[in-house]
């Protein structure tokens, strides 16, 4: 499984790499990085819209095989917890008698005195400049 884990990543990592260069070199209205390696080489070779639908197509696929994988890695890495929080887990390992009593919490019970105030500073003497 883990050797599994390791190649579907490694291919992720590669198909991310891949769509983020066919994202760029796809044409925009200011030409975009297609015409930096050479717009005018590709469009005799493809016809004057070949290179953009094969371009469009490749970014296509390569979105939905990130979108798969995207999907299957995260399940695979959802299969190893258990769903136990970490609460539920120390209070597990805490055997009974090392817990506080309910009366020992002071959960803002009566007999609580009120928070001792501090009277006011007095305001400063004088002109005010």
């Amino acid at each position: 499984m883990l050797i599994l884990k390791i190649l579907l990543t490694t291919v992720h990592v590669i198909v991310s790499i891949v769509l983020t260069v066919a994202i760029l070199m796809q044409a925009s209205k200011g030409g975009g990085m297609a015409s930096t390696f050479g717009g005018q080489a590709s469009s005799s070779v493809f016809g004057p819209r070949g290179a953009a639908s094969a371009l469009a197509k490749l970014t296509q696929y390569l979105a939905g095989t990130f979108l798969v994988l995207s999907l299957v890695l995260s399940l695979m890495a959802g299969n190893g917890s258990q769903g136990v929080s970490v609460t539920q887990s120390v209070l597990e390992q805490t055997p009974a008698s090392q817990l506080p009593s309910v009366d020992e919490l002071n959960l803002g019970s009566q007999s609580q005195s009120a928070p001792a105030t501090t009277p006011a500073p007095e305001a400063p003497s004088g002109d005010g400049n």
